[in-house]
């Protein structure tokens, strides 16, 4: 009964949530054709903020006081679910957009959003041209002196609710812009949905924003020592 009844209320919200999202984005899209800056992003972050509530996901914000107001970071996320931007979104103080898979761009609604928000295409299809896509990417975030870039480091989504290993992309990125890197960690977020599921369980996350971890002084013969402070940051409240 309990099985029946928590797989109701997810398909409520994924009823409710797709319905929403997809006239949220058609606006999006409509005043993106006449607005930008603030109120484009105080619409984003409203849009995101109101799927977060309609899946029943109730955010807990701890550590403001890291994130300076002006300054650009490489924001660097763990991975749990399909939820995690909108969470993102919803819960980081400041402007961010951040590194896409290319093929994404290319998906109904989703695509059209993520393109008209300037989201940052990386393609994963090969080393070389990963690498030519993380030099656009840091040419990009150089143009934009205001909004900061958000990269998930384990690059796919938890398997087991644990901390999955690092990939180097995000890293290089950061020495290639000079940027600081800044932790944001979700506790809770796998009880709510995970890769293995669609299932959506109402529940509250925790997202704590840490301290700023300066890329000065690591290239890219010691980046693993960098890889290693900034995942120790995270081991604090994920395993």
């Amino acid at each position: 009964m309990k099985k029946a009844a928590a797989a109701a209320l997810s398909l409520l919200i994924w009823c409710v949530g797709w319905i929403w999202f997809f006239f949220g984005a058609l606006f999006l899209l409509l005043i993106g054709l006449f607005r930008a800056g603030g109120f484009f992003e105080s619409w984003v972050k409203g849009l995101c903020r109101s799927l977060v509530w309609i899946c029943g996901i109730r955010v807990s914000v701890s550590g403001r006081e890291n994130f300076q107001s002006g300054r650009q970071y490489i924001l660097m996320m763990n991975h749990v679910n399909l939820l995690d931007g909108f969470v993102f979104y919803r819960s980081f103080p400041g402007w961010a957009r951040g590194i896409e898979e290319e093929s994404h761009f290319d998906w109904p609604v989703y695509g059209w959003v993520i393109r008209r928000m300037g989201q940052i295409p990386v393609s994963r299809k090969s080393g070389i041209k990963a690498m030519e896509s993380l030099k656009c990417a840091a040419a990009l975030i150089r143009q934009k002196k205001n909004i900061s870039c958000a990269v998930f480091p384990e690059g796919t989504r938890t398997r087991d609710g644990k901390l999955g290993p690092f990939k180097k992309g995000g890293f290089l990125l950061a020495l290639e812009t000079g940027l600081d890197i800044l932790p944001l960690v979700q506790k809770g977020a796998y009880e709510i949905n995970s890769r293995h599921s669609l299932l959506i369980s109402p529940g509250r996350i925790e997202f704590f924003i840490e301290k700023p971890i300066p890329v000065a002084g690591y290239t890219k013969e010691n980046i693993t020592q960098l890889m290693d402070k900034v995942r120790g940051v995270f081991l604090q409240y994920v395993e």
